[in-house]
């Protein structure tokens, strides 16, 4: 994907939402900005690389393995999660919920306890900076990863730790803090 490109003009949640329903293609808002993700030309959030694509599909098989039985589902950069305020929707590249309310519904979720992002560099920042401090804000989340195909790398914040970095030795199991589950980094880049 590359940089994302902010819209000017103060956008409401509602036309934000009006917009999103009428898109081929999705876009992400925060406070009032929709972000669109541009390449070469207006391709807005349609068609990552194939490497992006093989590490969220190898975390999500994992993550799914890991929660057979439970009553909780794993999504990917299909389905919008938004901030309960209405002030930030994303569709982040892996989410775990396991909230009931989240389960009821089919139009996206608001109460996940895990949330993926695989960094691209022109993602990146965005990633780190503004999505993080909107992720932040959402009570039900108990951990947030940042995955880099491109450095072979995973790093984990946890609401736990004051969401700061915690450490992750190389090649080791990154334990999530959540149920249990954690990240092989042998089978998060095992196609990267």
């Amino acid at each position: 994907m590359g940089l994302p490109q902010k819209s000017l003009a103060y956008i409401t949640p509602d036309e934000y939402l009006a917009l999103e329903t009428q898109a081929s293609t999705k876009h992400e808002y925060l406070d009032g900005a929709i972000y669109a993700w541009q390449g070469h030309g207006p391709q807005a959030m349609a068609g990552g690389t194939i490497r992006h694509n093989a590490v969220s599909m190898d975390i999500s098989v994992s993550l799914l393995n890991q929660l057979r039985g439970r009553p909780c589902q794993v999504l990917m950069a299909d389905v919008r999660l938004n901030l309960a305020d209405r002030s930030a929707y994303f569709y982040p590249d892996v989410l775990v919920t396991c909230s009931p309310n989240d389960l009821a519904r089919d139009d996206g979720v608001s109460e996940p306890c895990v949330v993926v992002e695989v960094l691209s560099p022109g993602t990146e920042t965005f990633d780190r900076g503004e999505k993080f401090e909107a992720y932040r804000k959402i009570p039900s989340l108990q951990a947030y990863v940042l995955v880099s195909p491109d450095r072979r790398s995973i790093e984990l914040f946890t609401r736990a730790n004051g969401w700061q970095a915690q450490p992750v030795a190389e090649g080791e199991a990154v334990a999530l803090g959540v149920m249990g589950l954690q990240l092989l980094p042998g089978e998060v880049f095992q196609r990267a």
